[in-house]
């Protein structure tokens, strides 16, 4: 590269290959840290970010996936939007080829593609959160109502290192059923983890293993699922496990990119610095990523990464730290949320797990830029983590944390008997965002209040349509 800070002495380009979570945090981390020195261009194949981790309260009527709008978005940082997709890398030129013929020039290059799902155990129903899954997840909740199903197994397949939607999936289940007096409902969880979600560490994994229990959801541990069969679900020492359906979540595969170095599945290496393997300027984040954790936060964590590491070579002073991955998870029970915290390698004392948020603001996706950006909190806000409570502190917290949520809901209610339809929504927004859902007689209530006599705004600023601010991700 030629003096200055671009190839050709200009501003630095940079193209962001992907609208997901790591595409979109990404591109505020680098206008937070570079300002106006950086041209962004934003690449993806639809106009629209639809996030999946909410999309699992779906088929319970507790939320829905939200979407946040790309174009807006990259209009509102300064940055060009290309709604296209990549599918070659010329390194040597620095050029990325798009799917349209066109191609896109380069300084840095941060390939947050994604990756997507493919059928793991052939007749389980695969979840992987898109309209068609949680269809034909609603279809089974009406088989367990009527009383056709009775015995459901959520299996976790070897391989599968980000199970949580699963747990979510069993524990909404739990809630559902007990909520409709179905009486003979069976649950069971059957992974290859000794304990649930054992990534966490000792002290989650315990909460959680509390939390299944008190649910009635059975826990089979420590024997990998291999196979649907008609009896049941087959575990890999032999054992059958019974079931009227299975259900799992798919395996990632990442599509071939000639140009890219691609190790199995198409997974793309990257040192800790997330550039990858072998390629000057060329750097990866999220799914797409060797990283065997798939997860938001740490999809996030890692676009932030990329970003420090692509602003340092544009000013020197900016630190450019290494991915020193910490999970973060908000694990949907029916009830209030479990949010879950561990540096991932570490011991039992970085395990902390709670009823109150350990982050703020509460996000379902703990991202350092997006989740205080979509929830209004303003531009230079950053996710922050909250210390973990212990012993009568850890339950007083969680006791008024319920209770704020409670008062929030109440406040909506007082709102709209005075017709106050706008104050009502705006209460249930922040209630929405303590609790990550809202209980469905409260969105069937959002919906009658909206058709009342509020309307729904387009906030250009977030990019996101959304009854006043929305909640976050």
């Amino acid at each position: 590269m030629s003096e200055g800070p671009g190839s050709n002495g200009e501003t630095f380009r940079v193209a962001i290959a992907g609208g997901g979570v790591a595409g979109a945090e990404a591109l505020l981390a680098l206008r937070h840290l570079l300002g106006d020195r950086v041209e962004i261009e934003l690449v993806s194949g639809g106009s629209e970010m639809v996030h999946r981790p909410l999309a699992v309260a779906e088929p319970f009527g507790l939320g829905e996936a939200r979407t946040v709008q790309l174009d807006a978005l990259a209009a509102e940082q300064g940055a060009s939007f290309i709604e296209d997709v990549l599918v070659a890398v010329d390194p040597e030129r620095r050029v990325a080829r798009l799917q349209s013929g066109a191609e896109l020039g380069y300084d840095a290059l941060l390939l947050a593609i994604g990756a997507h799902g493919v059928e793991q155990l052939p007749g389980a129903l695969t979840y992987d959160g898109g309209p068609l899954a949680n269809s034909a997840y609603g279809e089974l909740l009406g088989e367990l109502e009527a009383g056709a199903v009775s015995r459901v197994v959520f299996a976790s397949p070897t391989g599968l290192r980000w199970s949580l939607p699963l747990y979510e999936l069993a524990l909404l289940t739990a809630h559902h059923a007990r909520e409709r007096g179905l009486e003979g409902v069976e649950l069971v969880l059957a992974s290859e983890e000794e304990l649930p979600l054992e990534m966490f560490g000792e002290r989650a994994s315990a909460a959680l293993a509390e939390l299944l229990e008190t649910a009635g959801v059975e826990f089979h541990g420590s024997h990998a699922p291999s196979a649907v069969k008609p009896e049941g679900l087959g575990l890999a020492n032999g054992a059958l496990v019974e079931a009227d359906r299975v259900v799992a979540l798919p395996r990632l595969e990442v599509a071939p990119i000639p140009g890219v170095p691609q190790g199995p599945s198409g997974f793309i290496g990257t040192d800790l610095q997330m550039r990858v393997e072998g390629l000057d300027g060329v750097y990866a984040a999220g799914d797409a990523t060797w990283f065997p954790l798939k997860q938001g936060g740490l999809a996030a964590q890692q676009a932030d990464v990329a970003a420090a590491a692509i602003a340092a070579t544009v000013d020197p002073s900016i630190p450019a730290e290494p991915f020193r991955p910490v999970l973060r998870g908000a694990l949907f029970t029916g009830a209030a949320p479990l949010y879950l915290r561990s540096g991932v390698g570490e011991g039992a004392e970085a395990s902390e797990a709670g009823a109150a948020p350990l982050w703020w603001p509460p996000a379902k996706v703990a991202a350092r830029h997006l989740a205080p950006y979509l929830s209004g909190s303003g531009d230079d806000a950053a996710l922050d983590d909250v210390p973990a409570l212990q012993g009568e502190d850890r339950d007083e917290s969680g006791a008024d944390h319920t209770e704020a949520v409670e008062l929030a809901l109440a406040s909506a209610d007082a709102d709209a008997r005075w017709q106050d339809y706008a104050g009502a929504l705006r209460w249930l927004d922040l209630a929405e965002q303590l609790n990550l859902t809202l209980p469905p007689e409260y969105a069937e209530k959002r919906q009658r209040w909206i058709a009342a006599g509020a309307s729904p705004i387009e906030d250009s600023k977030q990019g996101i349509r959304s009854w006043r601010t929305g909640p976050a991700f």
